[in-house]
């Protein structure tokens, strides 16, 4: 299991760095290495790595405020593309921007200047744990559908949606 799970996380490696969405379906299909439809917390935990190592432009070891906030505006540009009014593109470039400056200020906890790779994997499991809505150590349809139930019932406690 754990020498599949390690070339899966390899041949995903390639792929472009994912931070953990507040969406559970999005959760799921960004964090799906290999493609089962669920996210186990070893493969999370794979994954999570593999993006730490691929933002860390330097290989120091930890996510220096450049190199975290360069690796989210490359995606977010991406994303951003698709926006055809360029005022209202650039309004949220700059907003998207602000907000991960702050993002980063809270993924350092140490206040040292720098996100460690204890710090960027202990933000992301507690967005696992958020989306494991039935606590059974993965994230599939049942919480996508937990989730729903709950927001259904204006019982979405935090900011997690289907």
């Amino acid at each position: 299991m754990k020498t599949s799970l390690l070339i899966t996380a390899l041949i995903a490696a390639s792929a472009p760095a994912l931070a953990a969405s507040h969406s559970t379906s999005t959760f799921i299909e960004e964090q799906d290495l290999n493609g089962d439809g669920k996210v186990s917390l070893e493969e999370f935990k794979a994954g999570r790595a593999i993006e730490f190592r691929k933002a860390d432009f330097n290989e120091d070891g930890s996510l220096s405020e450049a190199e975290y906030i360069g690796e989210y505006e490359g995606r977010l540009m991406a994303r951003l593309s698709r926006i055809g009014d360029p005022e209202k593109r650039l309004e949220e470039q700059q907003r998207q921007m602000r907000q991960a400056k702050v993002r980063f200020g809270v993924l350092d906890s140490d206040k040292n200047g720098a996100i460690s790779q204890a710090e960027h994997l202990a933000s992301g499991l507690r967005m696992f744990d958020l989306h494991d809505r039935n606590k059974d150590g993965v994230v599939d349809h049942k919480d996508v559908v937990l989730t729903e139930e709950a927001a259904k019932n204006g019982k979405t406690g935090e900011f997690v949606n289907p």
